[in-house]
C-alpha cells in the first residue's frame, strides 16, 4: 500500500520551459535600457539552449547552467551599456525561481493528494534556496511535507542514497513509497532502484532503450489520482 508520494521539481511539478518565457520578459523588461537590438525571444532562444531542461550540455564549457545561461546572454545579446557576468548570475539566480509557472495541474494533485492522507515530498537536484524558491510559487505548496535538495542531502539523483535516506527519515519503507519524474535516469532509474514504485512523465525526455520502463507512464498528473484510485494500483 503506497503512503508516501515523493515528486521531482522541473517539469514534474514546474514546468520550466513555460518558466523560461516567463523569466525570459521578465529579463527583457529589467535590462531593456542597457539592451540595443534584443526581443523577448531572442532571449528565450539563449536560454533554452543553454539551461538545456535544466541539465548542463555533456558538451559544455560551463560548470553550471547559471553560469551558461548568464555568460551565453552576456556574449550573444547586443548590449548598449554591458552588464556583468556577475549581475546576470544575480538576476537568474533571484528572479527566475520567482517567475516558476506551475504544471498543469500540480496544485490541484497536491491537494487531493493531501485530502486523501498521502505524504507528499520533493526530491530535486540542485541548490536547496533556489529548490525551495520555485517550490513555494505553488499554491498548494503548503500540503508538501518535506522538500529535499540534492544539495541538503549531499547526493544527487539518481544516487539511491537520496531516496532511501530521505523516505527513512519520514518513517516510510521503499515499498510504501512511489516517485513521480520526468528523467528516466536520475528519477525513475534512481528511486527504482532504491525500491519505489515509478511514474514517469511522458514528454521531456525519450525513454532510453537499454533502461527497463517505469511501472506507469502518464501524460497528465490527473493520472496519479486515477492510478491511485484503483485500489492503491501504483
Amino acid at each position: 500500500m503506497i503512503k508516501a508520494i515523493y515528486f521531482d521539481l522541473d517539469n514534474t511539478l514546474i514546468h520550466r520551459i513555460k518558466s523560461i518565457e516567463v523569466y525570459a520578459a521578465a529579463f527583457y523588461q529589467d535590462f531593456a535600457s542597457q539592451l540595443l537590438e534584443a526581443s523577448i525571444t531572442d532571449i528565450i532562444t539563449i536560454i533554452k539552449t543553454q539551461d538545456n531542461g535544466g541539465y548542463l550540455a555533456k558538451d559544455s564549457p560551463y560548470k553550471t547552467v547559471k553560469e551558461a545561461v548568464s555568460e551565453t546572454l552576456y556574449q550573444q545579446l547586443n548590449w548598449h551599456t554591458e552588464p556583468t557576468i556577475e549581475q546576470l548570475k544575480t538576476h537568474w539566480n533571484n528572479q527566475f525561481p520567482l517567475y516558476s509557472v506551475a504544471m498543469q495541474g500540480a496544485n490541484e494533485l497536491l491537494q487531493t493528494l493531501s485530502e486523501q492522507g498521502f505524504y507528499i515530498g520533493i526530491i530535486s537536484n540542485g541548490a536547496h534556496d533556489t529548490r525551495l524558491a520555485r517550490a513555494e510559487t505553488l499554491t498548494a505548496y503548503s500540503k508538501v511535507n518535506k522538500l529535499v535538495s540534492s544539495e541538503s542531502a549531499g547526493i544527487n539523483k539518481p544516487a539511491k542514497e537520496i531516496f532511501i535516506n530521505t523516505l527513512t527519515e519520514a518513517g516510510f519503507k521503499p515499498e510504501e513509497c512511489c516517485y513521480v519524474g520526468d528523467h528516466p535516469i536520475n528519477d525513475i532509474e534512481g528511486s527504482r532502484n532504491a525500491g519505489l514504485k515509478t511514474i514517469w512523465i511522458k514528454g521531456f525526455h525519450d525513454w532510453p532503450k537499454n533502461i527497463k520502463p517505469a511501472d506507469h507512464s502518464i501524460e497528465h498528473l490527473s493520472q496519479i489520482i486515477d492510478l491511485l484510485s484503483l485500489n492503491n494500483a501504483i
